[in-house]
């Protein structure tokens, strides 16, 4: 038997004399990871635990086939739960089988209805005739094998090009995935390399960058367009191209170390809840491999690019047509600075906003955008930034909507009223009267300002009463504006 480990280190397993010029090999060019599971399940173990499945179950219909539970263990487990393994060893037909399980259910059951019984029966049947027809037969898995492929008749390039050109229907790879394919033969590194590149990106543990981000990032800053397209690496061109981008690694790897450092350091971006666009960021990225270290007041100009992105939603279609215009604003720029005027007049000749003003604050999909800037800038960091998941800011109505009966929903639910709050926190608040709340909090020599913003209010919380309601929210969402127009709309 074979111990299928979670996470092996494949070099482990390289075998010098399979790799010997002469040595018939047979390479899986597509399902690797299909094959790999039917092996654990049926002859191996995972992790040194056997693979058990509920032979009851398959109830539940979804678009691919049925449910089932599995579960792993190390110790024999009792009916419902079959051990798969077993079947290796079990000549007998499905029917057989299928009648003994069900024997032994039935004095398990045995306060089962009769029509429950036949419907267990002939789960138990089928999900047993589907076990043995997919260990014993090769119906389910479809297999082409390519004879000779270790010859020059079928170089790696040629049955690269097969797999690109079959990877249809079914589940699709993905473009980063294909182009991994075509690159890996002559930089055998690569990938690791990238995959390295997103792990660091994605450090806070909330955000999604991609191996498909990377690539773009790379291919673009390179001067060899945005399209994820595995052509780009095949044949003599191919070879040029990556030899190009592996002279460049050490530059890119830097530029792509500043950008990390730029998210959250600068922005203090630390969830996916404030980033409508992870396009956005390849701009930084290619102006960082271009102009390494750029000088504070550049940053704060990226800074205000990378805002204006998210919150009138630039990259919201189009995105490919869209990235190769802002690289060629970049690479055209006449100085080494930020050109982030020329990037606000494209993207308003397309239609869109470019400068923030008092109407988007009473857009509801950019309240976490607008509220991260206004707490980063009272903080000095995000209130994303948190280990513990009950600290991650909610949404709180600093007057609770209990409070202000009366008034319209828009009115209720506004900028102006709107906090961050610890999950946690949150639920401790409830619906507490704001005045009695927040002086019970001042009195704790807790910080109330950075909260309620407007000092009268935060040196007399007493003030926070129903009849003070529009006075407070006016004047808290201008000093909301003037906090986030400073970061936005720099000149």
């Amino acid at each position: 038997m074979i111990d299928i480990e979670e996470d092996p280190d494949l070099s482990d397993y390289y075998d010098p004399k399979m790799s010997e010029q002469g040595q018939v090999k047979t390479l899986v060019l597509d399902g690797q990871q299909r094959l790999q599971s039917l092996f654990s399940a049926f002859d191996g173990s995972f992790a040194g635990h056997d693979v058990y499945i509920d032979i009851t179950g398959g109830v539940k219909e979804i678009e691919e086939g049925r449910t089932y539970d599995i579960q792993l263990s190390d110790t024999p487990l009792d009916l419902p739960l079959f051990r798969m393994k077993s079947l290796i060893l079990d000549g007998r037909n499905s029917e057989d089988i299928a009648d003994d399980i069900n024997t032994l259910l039935t004095k398990t059951y045995s306060s089962e209805s009769g029509p429950d019984r036949i419907l267990r029966e002939r789960r138990v049947r089928r999900n047993v005739g589907q076990l043995v027809s997919l260990l014993r037969e090769d119906k389910f898995v479809w297999i082409e094998e390519l004879d000779g492929i270790a010859s020059k008749t079928w170089p790696y390039e040629t049955v690269l090009n097969i797999f690109i050109r079959v990877n249809s229907g079914g589940t699709k790879l993905d473009p980063a995935d294909l182009v991994f394919a075509a690159m890996k033969e002559s930089w055998s590194e690569i990938e690791q390399n990238v995959e390295t590149v997103v792990d660091n990106l994605n450090k806070s543990g909330r955000l999604g960058f991609d191996k498909s981000f990377v690539l773009k990032a790379i291919l673009l800053a390179s001067g060899k367009g945005v399209t994820l397209s595995p052509e780009k690496f095949l044949g003599s061109v191919g070879d040029a191209n990556l030899k190009d981008l592996e002279n460049k690694w050490p530059l890119a790897s830097q530029a792509f170390d500043e950008l990390r450092d730029f998210i959250y350091n600068e922005l203090n971006v630390y969830s996916d809840k404030v980033i409508r666009s992870y396009n956005a960021f390849v701009p930084i990225y290619e102006y960082l491999f271009l102009n390494p270290k750029p000088s504070p007041e550049e940053r704060k100009r990226i800074q205000s690019y990378y805002y204006g992105s998210q919150l009138f939603n630039w990259f919201t279609a189009r995105t490919d047509q869209l990235l190769e215009a802002i690289h060629g604003i970049l690479t055209t720029s006449a100085t080494n600075a930020f050109p982030l005027s020329d990037v606000r007049k494209y993207f308003a000749g397309q239609g869109k906003d470019s400068l923030l003003t008092a109407v988007h604050l009473s857009a509801p999909r950019l309240r976490f955008i607008l509220l991260n800037m206004l707490y980063v800038n009272q903080l000095g960091h995000s209130p994303f930034d948190v280990a513990f998941k009950g600290n991650e800011p909610h949404i709180d109505h600093i007057f609770p909507k209990s409070k202000l009966k009366g008034y319209p929903a828009g009115d209720v639910n506004h900028i102006g009223n709107y906090r961050f709050i610890g999950a946690s926190d949150n639920l401790r608040k409830r619906a507490e009267d704001p005045s009695s709340y927040f002086s019970r909090l001042k009195n704790a020599n807790v910080d109330i300002e950075r909260h309620l913003l407007v000092q009268k209010f935060s040196d007399d919380p007493g003030l926070l009463i129903p009849t003070n309601y529009p006075t407070f929210r006016e004047e808290r969402t201008k000093l909301i504006f003037d906090i986030c127009a400073k970061v936005v709309n720099v000149s």
